[in-house]
């Protein structure tokens, strides 16, 4: 082991599997569990010439159930309150890596006439907008559903285990709240930024639904007239 603050945090994330599976009621979940608090005894109660490699042991498998932690049975699993989020950024490849939707920078400059030119620029600035209302969402959801995970993810930290892509999304999900921590002023600049983008969304949204409106109203009126003349 790393260190002794690193062995106890290890120990307490495998704790926390024992506790956990032990909520199940099928023998493979009991097994593993007696398993685990086997080799957490041992770890803790081992003489010093027998110690590290008891701590090993037990950190192997602390990390091999913890590995396994999407694949638990649905009532056991650790983190259960954030898979209905995962598979939502799943489904909306939000956090995937650079896509046009989701993307922090807009597209690298094209040849394009003006016109052309300024009908681009606002559609990647409403696709912005949209990006930061699901981001908002996302993170309000990510909010709610989160508190019982929050202690899991610490402790998974505390203990080196692998977390890489509950933090990832964490961060990404924080940034929907303006959580950055950044200065005062660039915080106020950054909200501002967001405001005009979201008006200028709400407004041109606001205009082409009135416009299908009208097109659909339109419709209406030829399909009443197409009627009227087969009577």
């Amino acid at each position: 082991m790393e260190s002794l603050e690193r062995s106890r945090a290890v120990i307490e994330l495998g704790k926390r599997l024992i506790a956990q599976l032990k909520i199940g009621d099928d023998e493979l979940t009991q097994w593993m569990a007696h398993m685990l608090a086997e080799r957490i005894q041992r770890a803790e109660k081992a003489p010093p010439e027998d110690r590290l490699a008891a701590q090993n042991s037990c950190a192997e498998l602390v990390f091999q159930l913890w590995a396994q932690r999407y694949s638990f049975p649905p009532r056991l699993r650790p983190l259960a309150k954030l898979e209905p989020l995962l598979r939502t950024l799943d489904a909306l490849d939000a956090n995937s890596g650079p896509r046009f939707r989701f993307m922090h920078e807009p597209p690298a400059d094209i040849m394009a006439d003006e016109d052309a030119a300024k009908l681009l620029s606002l559609a990647a600035n409403l696709d912005d907008a949209s990006r930061i209302l699901v981001q908002y969402f996302l993170a309000a959801a990510a909010e709610v559903a989160s508190e019982e995970s929050k202690p899991w993810i610490q402790s998974a930290v505390d203990a080196g285990a692998d977390v890489t892509l509950e933090v990832r999304i964490i961060g990404f999900l924080n940034r929907g709240l303006d959580r950055d921590g950044a200065e005062a002023k660039l915080a106020r600049e950054t909200l501002l930024d967001k405001i005009q983008k979201l008006e200028t969304f709400a407004s041109m949204a606001a205009a082409h639904a009135a416009d299908l409106r009208a097109k659909h109203d339109l419709l209406g009126d030829e399909l009443n007239d197409a009627d009227s003349v087969g009577d």
